[in-house]
């Protein structure tokens, strides 16, 4: 699934895969120009979430972890399904979690 963002400014794109049994099984979250420090963060997490997805690591884990965390950006996102976000982070907690639903619905 392939989801376009734009955060105060920034824009973005989060492509996730699922694998046969239909959780998280890639994470692509691209972010900022091409060789910025956003840009080198956001595929530094994007390789940590996937390393960790591909041993096991339930996705709730990262949704959890990176739900509601606060920094810039963060603001209205234009996307319809996640409105707004208080971090990237907090976007791709909201977006897996809309993206791939596992268990009951979190708050």
């Amino acid at each position: 699934m392939t989801s376009t963002f734009v955060i105060d400014g920034v824009p973005g794109r989060l492509v996730t895969t699922a694998t046969s049994n239909g959780e998280v099984g890639h994470v692509d979250l691209r972010a900022g120009t091409h060789n910025s420090t956003l840009a080198g963060l956001t595929d530094a997490l994007s390789t940590a979430i996937t390393t960790a997805l591909r041993a096991g690591a339930p996705s709730t884990a990262f949704v959890d972890a990176f739900r509601r965390t606060r920094y810039v950006p963060a603001g209205a996102t234009g996307d319809p399904h996640v409105p707004h976000a208080t971090s990237l982070g907090d976007y791709l907690a909201q977006r897996l979690h809309h993206n791939h639903p596992d268990g009951p619905e979190r708050p």
